[in-house]
């Protein structure tokens, strides 16, 4: 049952920091929050990814833009 605590512990430790980097991208509309934001989300999408989907994911190529 601890596995499961810890577990839900994750993702919502995860979720909220997301959450809060979103609102804070809204709130300022700068550039670097909304960067942020997005690497909160892609922090999220990788409770629920295989180490294949994360290795692909990591191989993309952002066009007129820095990675």
């Amino acid at each position: 049952m601890s596995n499961v605590i810890h577990l839900n512990s994750r993702f919502e430790s995860s979720w909220d920091h997301y959450i809060e980097c979103q609102e804070r991208a809204k709130q300022t509309g700068s550039l670097e929050d909304g960067i942020e934001a997005g690497r909160a989300w892609r922090l999220w999408l990788n409770l629920f990814m295989s180490e294949d989907q994360k290795e692909v994911l990591d191989k993309c190529v952002v066009i007129g833009g820095k990675r």
